[in-house]
Parts: structure tokens; C-alpha cells; sequence
């Protein structure tokens, strides 16, 4: 069968390869680094392509250089790591910088990848004196001398820069990036108000898109007293398990990811409670945001977690009715108690130890042993 000159397998052929073809309007960027030091084999670069596919590139460092060109349609916030990056996301080997379609070269040394010296990006430029004006608010909350109070504080004034930027630069990619940032923690009508004031071409970028598909699934939040939403979904066996099977149990959803770094660093914790709790009635639902079911497994199996898990995956974190759309679960790893009766007792964000930590929810069980509640 043939359609306009066309044979039925040229057509097929023309659907199948044009599925991941970058959009018309991409444009090439090509990124030249040069590495001083002598330990770096190798930088990982990871994006979001023109087709919307995430990126992970292995770029080779030979005689301390490295090359990669791409296609990108909008600029955006990246992340660059190599063989020396260990797990902590301030590991000094660790850069988060604006790649854009242009012409770029970026120098690093080793040990000091937040001070490389990037050229070719306006984007980058305009987030770096973003950076420079929040950097004395950060150096304040690292300060052990810190307590929760004034960090709360401190994190609230560092979210008003961000947004007084936004609503200031309108024309800047940086600014969607901010709002998209702080969207699931801010009203519906401030969210709306903020986007309404970004210029269009920035409301079609990465950030845009997401910030105006959060205000179109938008559910309210969640808290406590609420009662918790119920879900179902496929467990580690294969089975599926909801919530309601634990009437009568006080549950912890853990959402969380193996490719997370904060959420590994928070397994010995949960470990912890999972050994001191569980014979007491604690349950745990690991709910995984992994980007398939194979990593996931391996997850559970490597780290050991012997808990109850479910998978819903990087693709479908923000589909209408899933469960991270149901809890408004940003960042993670994040910890949500709920009581015998399905009421949600609290929240707790293990990756900001300045906000309520896993210590924070021991302290809460401990008390609900003590009245006799769990």
C-alpha cells in the first residue's frame, strides 16, 4: 500500500524516528572546559535535551579538557559532576550552572568546581549575582550557632530575594527557575500572580511549562489534621497495596529516590526508627520516585530497607491523581505521619536539617508511645 508516494514502511519508519528528534525550534550549544588538576578522569553532565529526554553524559577529560555539544531549545539550571564527586550535594566537585544554546566554556579546578569561571551564558551571569547577594544568608545557616528559629528566618529571606527578582526580571530564565523553586510552597494566587507577570518566551521555557502545570493540577496542600489521602498502588511483590490495609496502624510514607542523594543520607535514620518502632506498630510505605522499577528494586534490596514499598517514578510525579500530586511532596526526601484513624499528624523535610528533621519525628513518637497512640 503506498500513500502519496509513500510506502506503508517509510512511514512507519519516518514515526519512529521522528518520536525523539529535537524540536524545530532547538538550537545547538557547545560547552569547551578546561580541569585544573591531575585526579579528574571524567565530568557528568546532566540535562534536559531539546526532545525532552534527560541527559547524563560521560565527557572524557583528555590533556585537562573536555567538549560536548547538544541541542537545547531554553536555557537552564545543570548540573556538572566528575570522578572525585562524592554523595553530599555541597561536595566541592559539584557545580549547578546555566547551560544555554550558545557558544560556552567553562574552567574548573579540582576541588573548587562552585568557583568555575563560566563564560557564554547571560543567563549564567544574571544567576551568579543572584547567587553573590543570597551567598551571606547561607554562610549564616551553616553556622552551628544557628538555631531553628533564626534559620527559618534566614530561609524566608532568601525565598523573598528570590521572588522580588522574579517579580523584577521578568525577561530572565533565572527568575521562572526561582518561581518553579518555591511554587508548592507559596498560595495558588501568589503562584498565578507571579507567572501572569513573566514574559512569554520565558512562560515556554522548562521552568515555565512546569510552573503552569503546577498551577493547573493544583490540589491544597495536605496538613495536619487533614485527612490523608488514600492511594493504591504496586508494592516490591508485585501486589498492590493501599493505604486503607493499615486502618488501625500509625503509618510513615517516605517518599524518596535511589538516584537522591539526601534521601541516602537519611536511610541510617530511617532505619532507626523503622528498628525502634515497627515492633511497637510503626509501619513505613516507602513511596519511590525512581526512574524505573528495576533501579527501585536494587534500591530496596542494596540498601536493605525491609520495610513496605511502593512505586510511582520519575515520569508520573506530577500526573493528576498520583500520589505526589495528592500530598504536594517537594523536595524530598520528605516524611509524612499519619494516625490510627488516617489523620495526618505531620510533616516532616529530612533533606533541610533546619525544618522538622527525623529527630523532630522521633520525638513525636516517642510522645505518642508515651499517651498510648501508636
Amino acid at each position: 500500500m503506498k500513500i502519496k508516494g509513500l510506502t506503508t514502511f517509510t512511514i512507519l519508519l519516518f514515526i519512529l524516528t521522528s518520536c525523539n528528534q529535537p524540536k524545530s525550534n532547538s538550537k545547538t550549544f557547545t560547552l569547551k572546559g578546561k580541569v585544573d588538576g591531575q585526579n579528574t578522569e571524567y565530568v557528568v553532565l546532566s540535562y534536559i535535551d531539546s526532545s525532552d529526554v534527560y541527559i547524563s553524559d560521560t565527557l572524557v577529560v583528555e590533556n585537562n579538557s573536555f567538549f560536548k555539544q547538544g541541542s537545547l531549545i531554553h536555557p537552564q539550571l545543570v548540573v556538572l559532576t566528575s570522578n572525585l564527586t562524592g554523595v553530599f550535594m555541597e561536595d566541592p566537585n559539584r557545580l549547578r550552572f546555566f547551560l544555554e544554546p550558545n557558544e560556552m566554556e567553562i574552567d574548573l579546578k579540582e576541588d573548587q568546581f562552585p568557583d568555575a569561571l563560566i563564560t557564554g551564558s547571560k543567563s549564567q551571569i544574571e544567576y551568579e549575582h543572584l547567587a553573590k547577594e543570597i551567598k551571606p544568608y547561607y554562610e549564616k545557616l551553616k553556622s552551628k550557632e544557628t538555631g531553628r528559629e533564626k534559620a527559618r528566618k534566614l530561609l524566608a529571606e532568601v525565598k523573598n530575594i528570590h521572588l522580588k527578582y522574579a517579580i523584577n526580571n521578568p525577561n530572565s530564565y533565572v527568575s521562572a527557575e526561582m518561581i518553579n523553586f518555591h511554587s508548592e510552597e507559596m498560595p495558588i494566587d501568589s503562584l498565578k500572580m507571579l507567572y501572569a507577570g513573566l514574559d512569554p518566551i520565558i512562560k515556554e521555557s522548562f521552568y515555565g511549562l512546569d510552573i503552569q502545570e503546577t498551577i493547573e493540577s493544583f490540589i491544597p496542600i495536605v496538613d495536619s489534621g487533614d485527612v490523608a489521602p488514600g492511594f493504591s498502588s504496586e508494592n516490591s511483590d508485585g501486589n498492590v497495596l493501599s493505604l486503607n490495609q493499615f486502618k488501625g496502624k500509625t503509618v510513615l510514607l517516605d517518599f524518596g529516590a535511589g538516584w537522591c542523594v539526601p534521601c541516602k543520607k537519611e536511610i541510617p535514620g530511617v532505619k532507626r526508627i523503622f528498628d525502634k518502632y515497627h515492633s511497637k506498630g510503626l509501619e513505613i510505605i516507602g513511596v519511590s520516585f525512581d526512574k524505573d522499577k528495576t533501579s527501585w528494586k536494587e534500591n530496596i534490596k542494596d540498601e536493605k530497607l525491609n520495610w513496605h514499598h511502593i512505586y510511582v517514578g520519575s515520569d508520573n510525579i506530577r500526573e493528576k491523581g498520583s500520589i505526589n500530586s495528592l500530598y504536594r511532596v517537594k523536595p524530598i526526601p520528605a516524611y509524612i505521619l499519619i494516625d490510627k484513624n488516617g489523620i495526618i499528624i505531620d510533616r516532616y523535610r529530612g533533606a533541610d536539617k533546619k525544618d522538622k528533621s527525623l529527630k523532630d519525628l522521633e520525638a513525636k513518637l516517642e510522645t505518642l508511645i508515651s499517651s498510648k497512640l501508636l
